[in-house]
């Protein structure tokens, strides 16, 4: 029990030695301007994921394949060249197929 105890106490200094350096960091002002161009790379992997989907499963909505490929501008121009159109597979991943009956 004695060793546990040791042990315990041990790990949890060394987790609080890694933590106060990130959290002090997230208090200063750049972690702010951090966390603004995370969410703006979010939509941006979004849309190219987004857009590989409706190509692969040749979806018909031209609004949303229009947004999204311009959304997910550049990666979106890669996408057009590699994943076949209606192949129900992108990017080495296979996709399920749409039912025949399936609304657009």
């Amino acid at each position: 029990m004695l060793r546990i105890r040791h042990i315990s106490s041990g790990l949890l200094a060394a987790s609080a030695s890694w933590i106060t350096p990130a959290v002090a960091w997230a208090a200063e002002e750049g972690a702010r301007d951090y966390a603004v161009g995370t969410g703006a790379n979010g939509l941006w992997v979004l849309c190219n994921v987004s857009y590989a989907g409706m190509r692969a499963q040749n979806h018909s909505s031209r609004g949303w394949r229009a947004a999204a490929f311009i959304f997910g501008l550049p990666g979106t121009v890669l996408t057009y060249f590699v994943v076949t159109e209606g192949s129900d597979r992108a990017y080495g991943i296979d996709l399920p197929p749409r039912r025949p009956g399936a609304r657009d």
